[in-house]
């Protein structure tokens, strides 16, 4: 009985056809070397003895050819999910093998057609490197069919059922990186996510646009989430700066300049909030003095730039009121370096 099942085996083997160019492997391995022509798999750089070193020369049968680790040539190699990670050799490979599969297939980067996740597989469809579309790794169609979406079970956001809360529609390796097991990562690359009002005005003339955001947030926790980045202190690059402190209480330099960028010049922010807790409206686009768009207004008397806080001052009162004084540049003597000290 045994001799005809195996008779039968090899008849039907032998009716398999090994697709064009599969070479002597392709003999026996025909539906590996048919999964080796896809042009997402290994076929562009590598050919079979690349991975699998001749183990018993002249012979074939069960382990006569190695398999390597997925770690021998990919460094960048990380389980998934997080406990996966610590996962070394053999084991790690089987994890990757759970999502991949070596010899190529019809999704992109090796993604299997059919995915292990819990002892299940999952039909999959990767075509597109895109977060939330169809054919990427969450389907906007199919909610829980994703590449990423099968396999979760206790995530918040695209989750196997299809019900999760609201989350970014970008492609989710801008946050979460293979090389680091898809844990969330913050990077100079994907700041913008989170933070699209400081992208924004980071782009503006006014200040520092020429600035990367590392330049002043080092990185303290590469997750993110709250003090996860360091913020400079203004005076670690302008050491020559002195806080203005008007009745000995200074004020510090975000009171008045917006350091991830300004329509106003000088950094200067469209809306300033004054010491005694009133917003006000700011525009402030050159430097003469009694000027509109300067420090002091002409046609609106006490909604200047310097203007705005004086409540004390004999000249340029947030009132309106105060005696003559000069029209030119208040720079001339009050030196933003001084701290605006006459």
């Amino acid at each position: 009985m045994v001799g005809l099942l195996a008779a039968a085996t090899l008849r039907s083997a032998s009716a398999q056809s090994a697709p064009p160019g599969a070479g002597e492997c392709g003999t026996c391995h025909y539906d590996l070397a048919l999964a080796y022509t896809f042009p997402a798999g290994h076929a562009a750089a590598l050919d079979c003895i690349a991975c699998h070193g001749d183990r018993r020369p002249g012979r074939v049968g069960r382990r006569h050819r190695t398999i390597p680790n997925c770690a021998t040539c990919h460094d960048d190699v990380h389980g998934h999910p997080t406990k996966a990670a610590e996962r070394l050799g053999r084991r790690q490979t089987r994890n990757c093998l759970n999502c991949h599969d070596p010899h190529g297939g019809a999704n992109l980067h090796l993604v299997r057609n059919l995915v292990r996740s819990r002892q299940h597989l999952y039909d999959v469809t990767f075509t597109v490197d895109a977060g939330l579309a169809p054919g990427g790794l969450a389907s906007p169609t199919d909610p829980g069919s994703g590449m990423c979406e099968v396999c979760h079970r206790k995530t918040d956001f695209y989750p196997a059922k299809g019900r999760g809360d609201a989350h970014f529609t970008a492609n989710c390796t801008l946050c979460h990186d293979h090389t680091r097991a898809f844990a969330p990562v913050a990077t100079e690359d994907n700041c913008v996510l989170c933070h699209q009002d400081e992208a924004a005005r980071h782009t503006m003339p006014s200040g520092h646009a020429v600035q990367t955001c590392t330049t002043c947030h080092a990185e303290r926790d590469p997750t993110p989430g709250p003090d996860h980045r360091a913020i400079e202190a203004c005076q670690t690059c302008h050491p020559a700066t002195e806080t203005h402190a008007p009745n000995g209480m200074a004020l510090p330099c975000v009171q008045c300049h917006d350091p991830h960028g300004s329509s106003n010049t000088k950094l200067v922010r469209e809306i300033i909030t004054t010491p005694s807790g009133a917003d006000r409206p700011i525009a402030f686009d050159n430097l003469t003095g009694l000027a509109d768009g300067s420090f002091a207004s002409a046609s609106a008397p006490g909604t200047g730039v310097c203007e705005i806080c004086h409540t004390t001052t004999r000249h340029y009162r947030a009132d309106g009121t105060g005696s003559p004084h000069y029209t030119y540049s208040c720079l001339g003597c009050h030196r933003h370096n001084d701290g605006f000290n006459p």
